[in-house]
């Protein structure tokens, strides 16, 4: 199970340290508005190991995604089908 404040306060001390660059902030920002907001990602991210929710900052990251809940969502149905697979 993940647990998105843990994760939330790695990031920002990495980010506010220089060791990640700010996009990742953006990022988990977005990640906290969409786990208070969207029970389905709620519900998804509770459900998954924290690696899979820091492949989806980084994967978020690379492709700036940050602001684009249309990505988020395919990414947890791509998420989802893998782990079932």
């Amino acid at each position: 199970m993940a647990n998105i404040q843990h994760i939330a306060e790695r990031v920002f001390r990495h980010v506010d340290a220089s060791h990640l660059p700010v996009g990742y902030a953006l990022a988990m920002g977005s990640l906290i508005d969409a786990y208070d907001d969207d029970p389905d990602f709620h519900e998804w991210a509770d459900s998954v190991d924290g690696n899979v929710v820091q492949k989806l900052i980084d994967c978020m990251v690379r492709e700036g995604a940050w602001n684009d809940p249309a990505w988020l969502q395919a990414f947890i149905r791509e998420a989802s089908r893998e782990s079932a697979a």
